[in-house]
């Protein structure tokens, strides 16, 4: 038998702080999302309440939450704790607050750790995020809102970059920072997604050279976001293609 897959508290604390919480209630499963008359339907109620001003931005804005609660805890924890969160789309539950367009990725208690080698447990952590969660995801937005896929990629390819480049660099210990920069690479350059929306990887086409600026150095998108229609006075992001 297994053995089951056990957080601590300091842990738990800091997954919640990625918007990853166990045991808890989601208003939607991460599958029934997957229907597009039901992700419809959730961003038309954002947009009549008022966070969004239509489906299209909504639909960015959506998929930039769900890009961060899903790749930064999941792989956070796999990295810096070799605790592999093997969720499927039918485990991963969204806790939605409406009101305040805010949201929480819920996972269930029961989680069971793999016995497998760390390579294979990565390959398989890997296929379920991406290619069950991530992929069929973007599919179903881009035919629900008529966004380019390139943005809705882009929108979970800057937290897969801040995890491996910013986040556990300063926090890892050494051995942490090495199995990042493993777990990095491997996301970068030997997995392969299965959708049609982002060809054999879905992160590469996005990683360009940092631009020095005087705050030092970022990472230009090569997509614009849509923030720009819900910032204050239009305010585009400090890495978007029009601030260049």
């Amino acid at each position: 038998m297994q053995e089951q897959l056990v957080f601590s508290r300091e842990e738990k604390e800091k997954l919640e702080q990625l918007r990853l919480t166990f045991g808890g209630e989601g208003e939607h499963t991460a599958q029934q999302l997957l229907d597009s008359e039901q992700l419809k339907a959730l961003l038309e109620r954002l947009v009549s309440e008022g966070h969004f001003p239509s489906v299209i931005v909504a639909g960015s804005q959506f998929m930039k939450r769900y890009g961060f609660m899903t790749l930064a805890p999941i792989l956070y924890a796999f990295t810096m704790w070799d605790k592999p969160i093997l969720a499927g789309p039918d485990e991963l539950e969204i806790a939605m607050n409406t009101q305040a367009a805010v949201m929480q990725v819920t996972i269930p208690n029961s989680l069971k750790r793999s016995e497998k080698e760390r390579a294979d447990i990565r390959a398989e952590l890997a296929n379920k995020l991406i290619n069950e969660n991530l992929a069929p995801f973007v599919e179903t937005m881009v035919k629900t809102t008529k966004l380019s896929a390139a943005i809705l990629w882009e929108n979970a390819a800057i937290y897969l970059f801040w995890v491996y480049e910013t986040l556990i660099p300063s926090e890892g210990n050494a051995e942490q920072v090495r199995r990042a920069k493993e777990d990095f690479h491997y996301l970068l350059k030997e997995f392969n997604c299965t959708s049609f929306t982002c060809g054999a990887n879905p992160f590469m086409p996005y990683y360009s050279e940092k631009v020095e600026r005087d705050n030092g150095p970022i990472r230009f998108r090569r997509t614009c976001c849509l923030y720009d229609q819900i910032s204050e006075g239009g305010a585009c992001c400090k890495t978007c293609p029009k601030a260049r």
